[in-house]
């Protein structure tokens, strides 16, 4: 860097000139001696023009400081600052600047320009390395502390003297105080003053705000004969002076634009670009950094930069940045770096069933946009790739991996679970015995609805005389049938119960296994309380939080997760086969009175059992809507608020002065024509809400007809209509009193507009109020609309009485009339003041009785669902007492519920036997005993690691499975000929550290080839990440983020007081990570939320509060510069993309200074984009994760090799400034979205024989006929 700027450290270690010998530069760059007809000529290699003369060389002093991240570039230029002073430098001196066009004066002082984060980064680092350095931290032109220009400073001498006589003070302070000066010192302008101090830092930020004075004014025609006015502009006071050097801190971070443009203004002597990876996306940006060196009329004009950045001229290339670049990597100085190991691994996370199907879901959309199949097809000749388009299909199934969008869980009518790749065999097992077993009782109890319906038929079977005897069989069928269904449920509640009783006490030991750990280390621990709230330090539950008993004391894990889910999975299916029951019980008694008054005991025993199973069905909707209505009716006044404490006596203020009383008066009239008809319309309104919502719900002693949901139409549509009504009058009071409205109101007022349900329609065609509206679950009658009208009318009515003006309005102009008063005694002064205290009380009051009334109205709608819940069971049970519908003849309908029946007891059959058999597998499993015919693949009889059971529960090994699916007759299992769903293949693994194998994909009936290279990565022990697992956590935030919060609890166990850095590409996944850290007390630290200066700064306050574990950082904006080297891990919640982006991220901790071993966590989804993503990076040898690269320094040579292959391609004409963690190529991006296509082809063939090491493709079938691509996946969702 001495050397960039001319000088050199002679023995003795002084600084001193340095002339560069011929030997080291003996010709400009690009330059060669050649000889023309014996004569010396001079052949610039890159233009290729011929020049007889000798060329001058640029003589721009600095250079690219590009070390690898983690080498000490910061401390490289305090060094030079500190060696290569220039004391010298005087403001005196000046020169012509004919970028800034202006007299420029020199000074001695070092411009660092940096990031905002990194900011008081510099200046920590600057006092502690070199205190004896003087710092100005520069924050824009507007808010200099010293006179700019000597104009101004003629001005602040002016003023000094006139405050000197006026006040006889000598002593005078600037804006911010820090300076102090005294009438009889020199008064310094800007130059004079930043002269005084060794450094000073900006930011880009700064740049930019400052470029509209930077610019030299622009120079306009002027009319002759005419006199102009000369007003001179201010001018930034970065341009002003000429800095002795300016340093670009992380020079990738400077962007196009403005920054580019006030860079190039601002005068110096020498420059230097910083930046471990000086190209922020491509090889292309460093024109930028050149431009900034001012040496890019080295390379000449754009096309020859162009030009230079091809192959044929990587020797030039090379031969630039040789000369004015300064570049060390790790690998070439480790033997003289103490940076302890580093080791990174990579975590593979499942997608969860919805994050699944979301994914599935975004991609056969994206296939069917792009115009192409699961083979990468495309549907049309002629058709084009549009890169833009590709591009953006990845960001978002990138961002889906992270954490699916709200809204897009699943389809209508879309019940397939996707569970994704399973870890164990034993695990499969047991999601295939629920699957099975689920199919098994839904066959059984549609069965039994089969045999009701036929009963049913047979009654209006008039050819057969004894029709209700034989539909009275078919019921006695359907009753033995359904009981036995319920008694199977109810035995496998019990065995669950058993299962989550293990669970808790499971949970339960471990709870208080690590509160003693945890106990004992706050002995020790100096962060008091930073781990109160984690779930690790929590021994008992917070009962409530959780909604349902039974889910107390279950660990919150995925297992705990997923034993409640099917928990209230098996209370839903005896719900469902009770109501079956209730059915049966009900058309039994028809029948028993039908056949006459001998069976009326077991008519009325019929009808007892089925109102029995009525009130147990309806007991705990029916509880929970008279718990509700009984504590209303212990409140009925709304919370202590009574109509008497909403009604204000008039006059409120009396006796107004000159300057109030109309102000007194406007009050009076609001509070009477407002506020007080208002309060007298709300408590009749709430009376009448009060009312309808404590009616009885229907007896229980009546019978089932029918006909109960409709009954209480009238009821519930008319209390919706009040409380519409009754909340827009409570929004109307608390506008006129405080000028606002809720939240809620005013949400309400913009959704309206956007919904389109049937009532809000037909309210819309009846030209209702658009402060209305009416939930689906209510159908409003004719009446109904009249009334709403009628309200309406009657609140607008007062709403239209008062101007507008609010009370809070009226205390305000009260309060300026005081204030405009300078007397405190004035009596007009006292009288406004004591009207705007006595509006400012009531206001109080008011609001806060308001705030009560909106509570209460919560509560009011809380008794309204409840009651509509327990309304809509009643109908639910009464429509399947309905009489039979059918079509055609009555015999042609009975035939087709006897051939259903008859199909159905098909599958039953089978399900019961594929149940024996998986129960079989389950227990050889739990007790040891291998049968080698379960554990060997059913073609090839090999012992395998990776492979598929079908949904009839026999085992493939992946390479027999995949060549059997292409196979003409592979559609049946070889063993059973039952048909091979591939969207019921369960995948599975031996090995618990490898991946299970993906399904097989099918587009136009042939699989989609897969390749077969197998890439040795280095995963997380699969040991640990099952510990990690089992860590309980709160909330529920996806898959990955919640592996994540799981990860750093498991850390803040095993590690207490470890620091680790999150980095996420997206900054909507930062907030998600947020609110799930503070829903499970994790200390963190997001550093564009913390802006500081000095010991406020976000990055010094993680370094130094021990009570914060993380720091989150945004992929992109915070990857560069910062040190923190006192965290120990990075996670990457996202496989990258961009790899410079992962090595400035990975570079926080793996850098000097470090004292302790790091770790690396990149997080992916498998079978999805991102493992894609991963394998492309190893293909092209930039990954950081395979076994030969996961551990110590990285080889940055193939990175930069990679920048030089980025150029972003577009489909549009103009290639617009691209910028973040996206894929350049098209060729990227197409072998990411497939895979197969860019693989090698002896990956792709298949092998001669089945292989357990390397996954078996087959070669796709002939075919007879060439077939269009058909457009978007034909891919089976699994």
């Amino acid at each position: 860097m001495l050397l960039r700027e001319g000088k050199t450290m002679n023995q003795e270690g002084d600084v001193v000139p340095h002339t560069f010998s011929q030997s080291q530069f003996p010709m400009p760059l690009f330059w060669d001696e050649i000889s023309l007809g014996g004569q010396e000529h001079f052949f610039n290699t890159l233009v290729g023009v011929v020049n007889p003369s000798p060329v001058e060389g640029n003589t721009a002093l600095g250079g690219i400081l590009a070390e690898e991240p983690g080498l000490g570039k910061t401390i490289e230029c305090i060094s030079l600052i500190l060696l290569n002073p220039a004391p010298d430098r005087n403001p005196t001196n000046t020169r012509w600047d004919a970028e800034a066009k202006l007299e420029v004066k020199e000074i001695k002082t070092t411009l660092i320009v940096t990031p905002p984060a990194l900011a008081p980064q510099w200046a920590d680092e600057i006092a502690v390395h070199a205190p004896g350095l003087k710092v100005l931290i520069y924050d824009g032109w507007s808010k200099v502390a010293v006179p700019i220009t000597q104009d101004d400073v003629e001005d602040e001498r002016e003023r000094r003297r006139s405050e000197a006589g006026k006040k006889g003070s000598k002593v005078q302070k600037t804006r911010k105080g820090k300076t102090i000066y005294n009438e009889d010192d020199d008064i310094l302008d800007w130059c004079s003053y930043v002269n005084t101090f060794d450094v000073c830092i900006t930011t880009y930020n700064v740049l930019r705000q400052d470029l509209t004075v930077a610019r030299a004014p622009p120079k306009r025609p002027r009319r002759a004969q005419v006199e102009y006015s000369n007003l001179d502009r201010p001018r930034s006071p970065l341009v002003m002076c000429e800095w002795y050097r300016v340093i670009m801190d992380e020079v990738q971070m400077m962007g196009t634009g403005k920054s580019e443009e006030m860079v190039s203004l601002v005068p110096r002597l020498s420059s230097f670009a910083v930046s471990g990876t000086p190209a922020r996306t491509q090889v292309s940006d460093l024109i930028r950094v050149l431009r900034f060196l001012r040496v890019d009329d080295v390379v000449g004009p754009t096309r020859m930069w162009n030009r230079l950045m091809k192959h044929t001229f990587k020797k030039q290339f090379a031969d630039l940045f040789q000369r004015y670049a300064i570049r060390t990597l790790k690998s070439a100085v480790k033997d003289e770096l103490t940076i302890p190991q580093q080791r990174r691994y990579l975590v593979s996370i499942e997608l969860g069933r919805v994050e699944r199907h979301v994914y599935d879901h975004h991609l056969e959309a994206a296939l069917v946009e792009l115009g192409l199949d699961m083979r990468g097809v495309a549907v049309n000749e002629g058709w084009q790739i549009d890169a833009t388009l590709l591009r953006n299909v990845l960001r978002k199934l990138r961002g889906i991996c992270t954490h699916p969008q709200v809204g897009q869980l699943q389809r209508p009518g879309d019940k397939l679970a996707k569970p994704g790749a399973l870890k164990s065999i034993g695990d499969v097992l047991e999601a295939m015995r629920d699957q099975n077993w689920r199919n098994f009782m839904d066959d059984r109890k549609a069965k039994v609805q089969t045999l009701v319906r036929f009963a049913q038929l047979q009654q209006h079977n008039e050819q057969n005389l004894d029709r209700y005897k034989r539909a009275l069989d078919s019921l006695l069928m359907a009753e033995q049938e359904a009981n036995e269904i319920i008694d199977d449920i109810k035995t496998t509640t019990a065995e669950h119960q058993v299962k989550g009783e293990a669970l808790k006490n499971e949970a339960r030991a471990l709870r208080e296994f690590r509160q003693q750990d945890l106990s004992d280390l706050s002995k020790t621990d100096k962060g008091k309380g930073k781990r109160a709230m984690s779930p690790l330090a929590d021994a008992d539950e917070d009962i409530d939080d959780i909604e349902d008993v039974e889910d107390r004391g279950l660990p919150k894990t995925p297992a705990g997760e997923e034993h409640s889910i099917k928990r209230r999975a098996l209370q839903q299916r005896l719900r469902e086969c009770l109501i079956v029951l209730h059915r049966v019980k009900f058309l039994q008694g028809d029948v028993y009175h039908v056949l006459g008054a001998s069976q009326s005991d077991k008519e009325d025993a019929s009808y007892a059992a089925a109102e029995t199973l009525r009130k147990n069905l309806l007991k705990s909707t029916e509880e929970s809507a008279n718990k509700v209505m009984n504590l209303l009716r212990v409140d009925s006044t709304g919370r202590g608020v009574t109509e008497e404490s909403l009604q204000i006596p008039l006059p409120f203020l009396d006796g107004g002065g000159i300057k109030s009383t109309h102000l007194f008066d406007e009050a009076n009239e609001i509070i009477e024509l407002a506020l007080n008809e208002q309060t007298a319309l709300l408590w009749e309104w709430r009376t009448r809400i009060y009312a309808l919502l404590t009616q009885k719900l229907a007896a229980n002693s009546d019978q089932a007809d029918g006909e109960e949901y409709s009954r209480t139409l009238e009821t519930q549509g008319e209390a919706e209509i009040y409380m519409q009504a009754y909340a827009a009058l409570l929004a109307d009071r608390r506008e006129a009193i405080s000028s606002e409205r809720t939240l809620l109101a005013a949400h309400d007022a913009r959704e309206h507009k956007t919904r389109r349900t049937k009532a809000a329609a037909r309210a819309a065609a009846q030209a209702m109020s658009e402060d209305f509206e009416i939930p689906e679950d209510v159908e409003v009658q004719p009446q109904h609309e009249v009334l709403h009208r009628d309200l309406t009318e009657q609140r607008k009515d007062l709403h239209d009485q008062f101007s507008g003006r609010a009370l809070r309005s009226i205390m305000v102009d009260l309060s300026a009339v005081a204030a405009r008063i300078a007397s405190e005694k004035d009596p007009e002064k006292v009288i406004a003041k004591d009207g705007a205290n006595s509006l400012r009380t009531l206001i109080a009051q008011q609001v806060t009785l308001m705030d009560k009334l909106d509570a209460d109205l919560s509560q009011l709608r809380k008794i309204f669902n409840e009651r509509i819940l327990y309304f809509r069971q009643l109908q639910e049970i009464s429509d399947t007492v309905t009489e039979a519908i059918w079509e055609g003849t009555v015999v042609l309908a009975m035939e087709e519920c006897t051939v259903e029946r008859m199909e159905l007891e098909g599958k039953i059959n089978t399900s019961r036997a594929r149940q024996r058999y998986l129960n079989h597998l389950a227990k050889n499993k739990e007790e040891g005993i291998t049968d080698e015919d379960d554990e060997a693949c059913i073609l090839c009889r090999c012992d395998f690691k990776r492979g598929f059971i079908t949904q009839c529960a026999h085992v493939f090994c992946e390479g027999c499975m995949k060549a059997w699916v292409t196979r003409r007759e592979g559609r049946a299992c070889p063993v059973c000929r039952v048909i091979i769903n591939l969207d019921q293949l369960q995948r599975f693994t031996v090995e618990a550290d490898k991946p299970a194998p993906a399904k097989p994909v099918m587009a136009n009936k042939e699989p989609a080839p897969v390749s077969r290279r197998k890439i040795q990565y280095n995963m997380i022990n699969p040991t640990i990440f099952e510990e990690i697992q089992s860590t309980e956590s709160n909330g529920s935030y996806g898959s990955k983020i919640q592996a994540l919060v799981r990860h750093l609890l498991y850390i803040q166990f095993t590690d207490p007081g470890a620091k680790s850095i999150v980095f996420s590409a997206w900054a909507d996944s930062l907030q998600i990570i947020e609110h799930a850290f503070n829903c499970n007390g994790i200390p963190y630290l997001r550093l564009d939320h913390a802006k500081g200066r000095g010991k406020d700064s976000g990055a010094k306050k993680f370094r130094t509060d021990p009570t914060l574990q993380v720091l989150l950082l945004h992929g992109e904006r915070d990857n560069a510069g910062l040190n923190v080297t006192c965290a120990s891990r990075v996670f990457l919640v996202e496989s990258v993309v961009n790899h410079g982006f992962e090595v400035q991220a990975i570079a926080r901790i793996d850098r000097m200074g470090q004292t302790k071993p790091t770790e690396v966590f990149c997080y992916y989804a498998e079978d999805t984009v991102e493992k894609n993503i991963l394998d492309l990076a190893a293909r092209q040898g930039l990954s950081l994760y395979t076994k030969d690269n996961s551990a110590g320094t990285l080889n940055l040579t193939p990175f930069a090799m990679d920048a030089g292959k980025k150029t972003v391609e577009s489909s549009g004409k103009k290639k617009q400034a691209q910028k973040g963690d996206f894929i350049f190529k098209v060729n990227d991006m197409l072998a990411i979205l497939f895979p197969h296509m860019f693989e090698e082809i002896q990956y792709l063939l298949p092998p001669e024989e089945p292989s357990d090491e390397i996954a078996m493709e087959v070669e796709p079938t002939g075919r007879r006929e060439q077939l269009n691509a058909e457009a978007g996946p034909s891919r089976l969702p699994f």
